[in-house]
């Protein structure tokens, strides 16, 4: 699990994506005379852009496409070992943004429909498509996985920071929850609140505070590790959570090393000393409750304690 943040590569322009150079094509095919043909029409339109790489059967197209980027992938409805929808349905689009063009000798629409459902972006026919239809196709899925991430980021991630919103962090807390259950491992939630960020609204304006929320939230992020989760879930209100800790004296470090990232990058933003700090509040699973519900109200209550003295600092439960 990687740090809930919006994924740089994903919703890339797509008039930067179809003009990208080098140009990252994977062809799913087994049989070398449409393998053939595909690269001669691909080599028509991209020329010196394409770098082409080539599957022969469903398991080396599913570890390559999630293990992997490339600009589009062209996969063919029937190849070693199974079909597109055995392929599609073992991608983890969740994560993966390659977009899908199946190809194959069915002219059916409710083939083309069924491929599309399984999470294919386009369709053409085998053998059949010429350069201008191939090219069309691929601008096409690119645009419409375009969409697809856009739609989903708005869903999923705060607009301002890029971090996880309330909805996929509850997502994110249940899977952690689950996972240190089954494994015996601790976990922590901390509920992180920014202090004085009124007063620099008053002060200094919205624009202003908006700066600054903009790099607390880069100052937490680069205060863990890559397998936690940071989530921004009110004006000044952020969640982490940390997997698989180890004892508190390592969690007083993370804490005490965020608290002075976020005053450290308000005074890059500001030039003010102090302008901007922040509360941390601190749970941990199983030690202190079972229970996620109460976990968060745990921390919560812990970093209202730092916020009551004054702010600047952390609590444990």
């Amino acid at each position: 699990m990687l740090i809930e943040r919006t994924n740089s590569t994903a919703c890339q322009d797509p008039e930067e994506v179809c003009s990208k150079s080098p140009f990252r094509v994977l062809v799913v095919e087994d049989d070398l005379v449409h393998f053939t043909y595909c690269e001669h029409v691909l080599n028509l339109i991209y020329g010196d852009k394409l770098v082409l790489e080539r599957a022969v059967d469903c398991q080396s197209a599913i570890d390559m496409l999630n293990s992997r980027e490339f600009e589009i992938c062209l996969l063919d409805y029937l190849v070693k070992g199974g079909d597109a929808k055995d392929i599609l349905a073992r991608v983890d689009f969740g994560h993966v943004t390659t977009p899908v063009i199946v190809v194959s000798a069915f002219d059916d629409r409710e083939f083309v429909l069924e491929a599309l459902r399984h999470g294919a972006d386009d369709y053409v026919i085998k053998g059949k498509y010429s350069e201008n239809e191939l090219h069309q196709a691929i601008q096409y899925a690119i645009y419409r996985k375009y969409k697809e991430l856009r739609l989903r980021q708005r869903a999923l991630y705060d607009p301002l920071t890029g971090l996880a919103n309330r909805h996929l962090l509850f997502d994110r807390l249940e899977e952690v929850h689950r996972f240190s259950s089954r494994h015996g491992e601790k976990f922590a939630v901390m509920v992180i609140d920014l202090d004085k960020l009124k007063a620099v609204n008053d002060t200094l304006g919205h624009e202003a505070g908006d700066r600054l929320i903009q790099s607390s939230a880069n100052a937490m992020v680069a205060s863990l590790r890559a397998s936690d989760t940071v989530a921004r879930i009110g004006g000044d209100e952020f969640i982490a959570i940390l997997k698989n800790i180890r004892d508190k004296a390592g969690l007083a470090r993370i804490c005490d090393t965020m608290r002075k990232a976020v005053a450290d990058k308000a005074m890059v933003e500001t030039g003010l000393a102090d302008v901007v700090t922040c509360s941390i509040g601190v749970s941990v699973f199983p030690d202190d409750s079972t229970s996620t519900a109460e976990l968060l109200r745990q921390a919560d209550a812990a970093m209202y304690t730092i916020k009551r003295d004054g702010g600047d600092g952390f609590s444990f439960v």
